[in-house]
């Protein structure tokens, strides 16, 4: 196994973990029982971000929102597929700069699967906000995911001005 590999499948586990550590905080922090699933507010940071409980039951963006057990497996079978699915084709590029930003989406998928699997619903507790206008709640894992796209588009873009030259 080559250095690069080395390192992608590390920062896969190490995103997965500060993701975990971060949720398993929150519950511990704010004694939270995971088997209610109770969505509330839970501390004023400052005027703009509230630390706030949300389970998330459905997919991005809380679409598809539904308590039954047959959804919460096929989300999970998608998010392994996809998980599988990146891991193969970031080995298959082989390059330092698609295994960072594939760690960062594949660790943050894999934070969320884990969740998914251990309470049937994604722990979404960031809550960003502007006078009355509210962005959707998210956790590290989405912060992560978001981030190793914009580098994937960056990459592509790059990888574009390169062979054009």
């Amino acid at each position: 196994m080559n250095i690069h590999r080395k390192y992608f499948y590390l920062f896969i586990l190490f995103f997965a973990a500060t993701d975990q550590l971060s949720k398993y905080y929150l519950i511990r922090h704010f004694d939270i029982n995971p088997e209610l699933l109770i969505s509330d507010f839970l501390y004023k940071v400052n005027e703009y971000f509230n630390i706030v409980i949300v389970w998330n039951r459905g997919f991005a963006f809380g679409s598809f929102q539904s308590n039954m057990l047959s959804f919460n497996i096929l989300y999970v079978c998608i998010i392994s597929s996809v998980i599988c699915i990146l891991l193969i084709y970031a080995n298959k590029l082989n390059q330092k700069y698609y295994f960072f930003a594939f760690s960062l989406v594949i660790g943050g998928a894999l934070g969320n699967l884990i969740d998914r699997i251990a309470y049937g619903a994604v722990i979404d507790f960031i809550d960003l906000n502007f006078q009355n206008l509210h962005w959707y709640v998210f956790n590290i894992a989405d912060i992560y995911i978001s981030l190793g796209c914009i580098l994937l588009i960056f990459a592509e873009i790059r990888n574009k001005l390169t062979d054009n030259d």
